[in-house]
């Protein structure tokens, strides 16, 4: 059975400041190299005047040059939030599911709603990671 890790990402509140996906409302250190299986979200409150509540989780490299934006999707699609407490899994992106020590998981939204109004209350992501073995 391989193992399997869990990073959790969280936030008491997240809006759209700053634009679609730029805000980094959490981030976690990869502890160990693997790929990732599985990627849960879940909000206990989502504001009702979003047009859409999406949710994304990036993968930084470590170490970046000063000053770049490397980081991309490990999800194929946002993970759309529609009802309170509705626990919704994303699709993985096969050409960047794989993680390496070092790296970082970040916590990305999008609202769809004008301006800074809070859209999620209590967001959590969960990303569960198969280590490599050895």
């Amino acid at each position: 059975m391989p193992e399997r890790v869990v990073y959790t990402l969280r936030t008491a509140v997240a809006s759209n400041t700053g634009g679609p996906y730029v805000t980094i409302w959490d981030r976690v250190p990869v502890s160990s190299a693997g790929y990732v299986r599985s990627v849960v979200a879940v909000s206990s409150s989502i504001t009702s005047n979003a047009r859409q509540n999406t949710v994304e989780v990036f993968r930084q490299p470590d170490a970046p040059a000063f000053g770049s934006n490397t980081a991309a999707t490990v999800l194929t699609d946002p993970i759309t939030l529609i009802n309170n407490n509705d626990a919704v899994t994303g699709s993985i992106r096969a050409g960047n599911d794989r993680l390496a020590a070092g790296d970082q998981l970040q916590l990305r939204t999008d609202a769809g709603n004008a301006g800074s109004q809070p859209s999620f209350g209590d967001l959590a992501v969960t990303v569960e990671v198969e280590r490599d073995n050895g």
